[in-house]
């Protein structure tokens, strides 16, 4: 189970700085640490079932060396990891950021208590493998772990307990028949509920249906077109089903949908980033260079109907009909400037013009820096805060297919096609100019309805009970 994680942090790990993104619009002031206890918890309560005297998997001796192989290999592959990667966390305070310790830990010790004690009731691996998800999701709000980091970790938890398990196995020449079901035990008509945790890639419109944008009030319209790439979307799922054929569940999702603004280059050269031309200068100061792309996050919640129909023992088809409500975060598109060469040019602009509109500017840039014309010239200047996409939420629909093989009885594999759709009403505030001597700027706002329709394909890892 633990090496789907794996592959899909190596793959997540391109869009590490995507996801921290998110975190840093939806929650940038995060901090608990609440993640540096929830790793333990489904151990101790491996441990105080046992004292209690709940008939577990394991004997004590069983139970011991189990878990003492797992925690030396988990922290062997942990730490082997952490000090050859040396990859530098989010918050910059150190470079073993890669795979993360406290993920694996929980992943480990969820597994643990799954196998000890899931054959008994699915819930406690429930609670378990919660409890994990929550330590790798705080590990990221907390700002100490890249989302590649988190996924790799539960994965080397979860390989590492397997491992663990199985020497410990050898030892005791322990045959597993005697007290795990095995996969003759269920047939096509178990009920199918699940907790699944999926990865996948999902389409959208080609591009933002924005407002007619000017450069401002009463100026030229800049022509912006708003495009959009492929996202990443990563999600928690689960349902409870009644049958072997209908349930009720819900999802959640957060998605980083990449942003590529571009608007036509005539109207980038008649831009008036610093109201040059406004006040009668023959030319700009500023040159328009281009626009930043960066990432719109999305976050949905979603609970409806689940349904399955059983082809065999292992193989299931499902769908779902889904109502949510999707939160978009905080967007902020950056501008790059230059600084227009012809003011220097005496056959465009005039000794006294440049005195007069220019000269007090280009001398502060030169002296605050201490670099040359020359330097300057070729130095660019990044408004961070040139286009904001106001926060919004919206009511959703969706829905989807899967096909899943359940290779044994408490675990399966899924691929699975999601649709969504939602209509937010996107605010775009546009600070075409640079700030005054009070640190204030104007801005243009504007408001348009956006219909966005997701496909999502993916796969997930399901836990079944």
């Amino acid at each position: 189970m633990g090496i789907p994680f794996i592959t899909a942090g190596l793959i997540v790990k391109e869009r590490n700085t995507d996801f921290r993104t998110l975190r840093n619009r939806f929650k940038p002031a995060f901090h608990h640490r609440y993640d540096d206890y929830t790793q333990y918890v489904p151990l101790a309560a491996t441990w105080g079932m046992k004292l209690a005297g709940v008939q577990s998997r394991s004997s004590w001796k069983e139970l011991a060396v189990s878990n003492v192989f797992s925690a030396a290999l988990m922290a062997g592959f942990v730490n082997s990891l952490k000090y050859t990667t040396r990859e530098t966390r989010p918050d910059n305070t150190s470079n073993n950021s890669f795979p993360s310790g406290h993920t694996a830990t929980a992943f480990m010790c969820a597994t643990i208590l799954h196998k000890e004690y899931g054959m008994k009731s699915p819930w406690y691996s429930i609670g378990g493998y919660t409890l994990a998800g929550i330590t790798g999701v705080t590990r990221q709000l907390n700002n100490r772990h890249w989302i590649g980091d988190v996924l790799v970790g539960a994965g080397i938890g979860m390989i590492s307990t397997d491992l663990g398990y199985f020497f410990s196995d050898l030892i005791f020449r322990r045959d597993n028949a005697d007290t795990r079901k095995t996969n003759t035990a269920y047939d096509r008509y178990d009920t199918p509920s699940f907790l699944s945790f999926n990865m996948g890639i999902a389409s959208g419109p080609s591009a933002l249906r924005t407002a007619e944008i000017y450069d401002s009030e009463g100026g030229s319209p800049l022509g912006m077109r708003l495009k959009v790439g492929t996202a990443t979307v990563v999600s928690v799922e689960g349902a409870y089903f009644f049958n072997a054929f209908i349930g009720a569940g819900g999802r959640l999702k957060v998605a980083t949908l990449p942003v590529i603004a571009d608007i036509p280059a005539e109207n980038m050269r008649n831009f008036d980033m610093d109201s040059d031309l406004k006040e009668d200068a023959p030319v700009n100061l500023f040159l328009l260079d281009g626009l930043e792309s960066d990432h719109l996050g999305m976050f949905d919640v979603d609970l409806g109907l689940y349904f399955s129909y059983p082809f065999s023992r292992h193989f299931q088809i499902g769908s779902k009909l889904l109502v949510g409500r999707r939160i978009n975060a905080n967007f902020k598109l950056n501008s790059i400037c230059r600084i227009n060469p012809q003011i220097f040019d005496r056959g465009i602009v005039s000794e006294e013009v440049y005195n007069q509109f220019y000269k007090e500017d280009i001398d502060y840039y030169m002296n605050q820096d201490g670099i040359s014309r020359d330097e300057l010239l070729n130095s660019s200047f990044v408004d961070d805060d040139f286009l904001n996409i106001r926060k919004s939420a919206t009511y959703k629909v969706g829905t989807g297919v899967s096909f899943t093989y359940r290779y044994k009885e408490d675990a399966a594999l899924r691929l699975y096609c999601d649709y969504d759709f939602a209509s937010p009403r996107l605010t775009y505030d546009l600070k075409n100019s640079w700030t005054d001597e009070e640190g204030n700027r104007n801005a243009h706002s504007y408001t348009k309805r956006t219909p966005m329709h997701n496909l999502t394909f993916g796969a997930s890892i399901a836990f079944m009970f």
